[in-house]
């Protein structure tokens, strides 16, 4: 009986020592994977987790995509007349009269590019029509014949009320177009002088546009009012 204790004694203990054994192995496998992993964690503004190692740069995964802003928003301009593609053209963010002719494809051989303002900033649902070179000389003969007639009729002294004359404070970018000299790229600039600077105080303001100087203002300072 005292030789059978024994033998389950020695069984037992052998078997701690062996349990034992195992408990310090999976302790030290385990203390090694978290030195091989050890990194610091930070949590950003989005809500995601960066994991930084000591040999490698932070890494953002599932980085959530910024959502538009409201300067980015979708707009459309009509491009007609004499370009290669007209057609509706959409852009986001801010882009100008230029841009939009390139993706139509660039001008005709016959447009007429003297009275486009290429740099001019594009507003959302605007349409910029292009003229050909004999749409562009028939409308200045037009307006020159327009202007001719008005000038004559003040001389004459039968209209003389300043209803019949442009005011220069108030006049649309059309109405600005029928004066001689002005095509629409100095009525953009007076346009633009109004929006920067306020109503013109004088007529000879005029000629603060570097567009406009005394040979234009000359041809239009009897048709013009404030």
């Amino acid at each position: 009986m005292k030789k059978d204790t024994r033998i389950m004694i020695g069984i037992s203990l052998c078997l701690i020592v062996l349990a034992g054994a195992l408990l310090f192995w999976k302790q030290a496998t385990t203390s090694k994977q978290n030195t091989a992993y050890q990194g610091t964690y930070r949590e950003d503004m989005a809500g995601e987790i960066m994991t930084t190692s000591e040999d490698t740069a932070p890494v953002l995964t599932d980085a959530p995509k910024s959502s538009a802003t409201p300067d980015m928003a979708e707009c459309a301009v009509y491009i007609s007349g004499a370009v290669k593609h007209p057609g509706l053209y959409r852009y986001s963010g801010q882009a100008r009269v230029n841009d939009a002719i390139e993706a139509v494809g660039g001008f005709t051989e016959n447009a007429s590019t003297d009275d486009i303002n290429l740099a001019q900033v594009l507003t959302d649902g605007e349409q910029i029509t292009v003229l050909t070179k004999k749409e562009a000389a028939a409308r200045k003969k037009e307006k020159a014949a327009g202007a001719s007639d008005k000038s004559k009729e003040q001389q004459d002294g039968t209209d003389g009320n300043d209803s019949a004359l442009i005011n220069i404070n108030t006049a649309s970018l059309d109405e600005l177009t029928t004066l001689p000299g002005v095509g629409q790229v100095k009525a953009n600039q007076i346009l633009d002088y109004r929006t920067e600077h306020g109503s013109f105080s004088k007529k000879e303001d005029l000629m603060n546009i570097s567009g406009i100087k005394e040979g234009v203002y000359n041809k239009i300072k009897d048709l013009i009012t404030i």
